[in-house]
């Protein structure tokens, strides 16, 4: 389970005014350049919004890439992250952009376009993959599927950008297919032994994987919902959670150790004091793991262990 000070959630708010604006424009000076390949030959600079995105780009670019990542504090609530002018400076300087999308990480398009750059590259996962839609769920790297297509646009990315290391994107791309499979393999485990078994969650961050694993939700969704959107669950839904902590109708809680607030604190003591077992989900890389793989796995098998092996 992740460790997470406690912290107070709130609504998603405006990340740039007038002084981050001229903050950028300072820091930019005229702008990036033509966006070519470095000159000299060295690595193509990448700015990734989130710390997974930006691992699974260091992987497949290796040496060849120069991998800046914005949101990376395991203990924040990355809803509500809060631009600086430093990220400005990165994201101007770079050629090559990841975003999550799915109105996670709008902040990126926001400082993107106080300085543009016809030269930039800028990959939108959620495009990638093809979410869309009213409030679609942005935690699109708990998606097997999603993580896979989206590893695999980045490979594309990079070798158009850099040809003359196409073949070494494309070898790392596999071997970071390789590493990632004990990801799906469990998740395919689980589904084996325990599909359709209930489960609850605080936040819809791990809703992809329990879908995938064929978990099913037995809380109500609006109250994960709720949490999300930094509002505070109705009482009904507050009540139905409660109820399935304390009659035991979940067999594990997956708990958002990122974003926390003394709601889901309570349904956290409620459920370790009726022996339910709580799995920590995150929404950056945690320290302590070394690549986007290893965290992804060791939350796999957590849930796995949980459930009963």
């Amino acid at each position: 389970m992740f460790n997470s000070r406690p912290h107070r959630l709130c609504p998603r708010r405006g990340l740039w005014g007038a002084a981050g604006v001229a903050a950028v424009l300072v820091l930019a000076g005229c702008g990036s350049g033509s966006g070519a390949a470095p000159a000299n030959g060295g690595p193509v600079a990448v700015v990734a919004a989130e710390n997974f995105w930006g691992d699974i780009t260091s992987q497949i670019g290796g040496s060849h890439v120069a991998v800046t990542s914005i949101v990376t504090d395991p203990n924040a609530d990355p809803h509500t992250y809060e631009t600086d002018p430093r990220d400005a400076a990165a994201l101007s300087a770079a050629l090559f952009v990841i975003e999550n999308g799915a109105g996670y990480d709008d902040f990126v398009d926001k400082l993107l376009g106080t300085n543009p750059n016809p030269g930039r590259d800028v990959l939108t996962i959620a495009t990638t993959v093809g979410v869309s839609g009213d409030k679609p769920n942005p935690h699109l790297w708990y998606d097997p599927g999603y993580v896979t297509a989206a590893a695999r646009a980045i490979e594309t990315h990079l070798a158009q950008r850099d040809p003359a290391d196409a073949t070494s994107f494309a070898a790392n791309l596999q071997a970071f297919l390789r590493a990632y499979q004990p990801y799906i393999d469990t998740l395919r485990t689980i589904k084996a032994h325990h599909a359709g078994a209930p489960i609850a969650y605080t936040e819809r961050v791990p809703a992809s994987l329990v879908a995938t694993a064929g978990l099913r939700l037995a809380t109500p969704a609006s109250f994960a919902q709720s949490i999300e959107d930094g509002n505070d669950p109705s009482p009904a839904d507050t009540a139905a959670m409660d109820g399935a902590m304390t009659g035991k109708l979940v067999k594990v809680l997956l708990y958002n150790a990122q974003v926390v607030s003394p709601v889901t604190q309570d349904v956290k003591a409620r459920a370790l004091a009726n022996g339910i077992p709580v799995v920590g989900v995150a929404e950056t890389i945690p320290s302590g793991y070394h690549t986007f793989q290893a965290w992804q796995i060791a939350q796999a098998h957590a849930i796995l262990a949980a459930l009963g092996g």
